[in-house]
């Protein structure tokens, strides 16, 4: 049986070393979607999504020793900004916020813009979603929605 808290350790580990340092990149599986994995030891961490315009959809998934541990699926909306523009922010945000999009509450400001994740719950990695927004002089230019659990560590 995996614990919890191992396998937010591992998120954690994984998220920092595929999207927020754009590292991570592998052939994707599904036809016109994007993939980042990250693996150690008997963890491994699939992220597959798929871009829009000015959308994307995704689901990332933790595996210890080949079974499904943990999975969150996510959509997200980063209006009039360009992929890259959001990209730069929200890999700062995540760098330096390492647990975010998980239970804890976080709010982030560099050059104008205001990061916040709000989760649903605080009770730990078990049961997770929420929103994340990013504002410029107080208007919203991006959200994004996640939802996900622990599949019977």
């Amino acid at each position: 049986m995996t614990d919890s808290k191992d396998i937010e350790k591992f998120l954690i580990e994984a998220r920092t070393n595929t999207y927020a340092s754009s590292g991570g990149k592998v052939d994707a599986l599904l036809e016109d979607s994007k993939q980042l994995e990250y693996k150690r030891e008997d963890w491994t961490y699939r992220d597959v999504y798929f871009t829009g315009k000015h959308t994307f959809v995704g689901l990332e998934t933790v595996y210890k020793k080949n079974k499904a541990v943990f999975s969150m699926s996510y959509y997200g909306n980063w209006g009039e900004m360009t992929e890259q523009e959001i990209d730069n922010i929200l890999r700062n945000a995540l760098i330096e916020n390492h647990e975010t999009r998980l239970y804890k509450n976080i709010e982030w400001e560099k050059d104008g813009f205001v990061y916040s994740c709000s989760p649903d719950s605080n009770d730990g990695v078990d049961e997770i979603g929420g929103t994340e927004s990013i504002t410029k002089d107080g208007e919203q230019v991006y959200v994004f929605y996640y939802a996900g659990s622990v599949l019977g560590a």
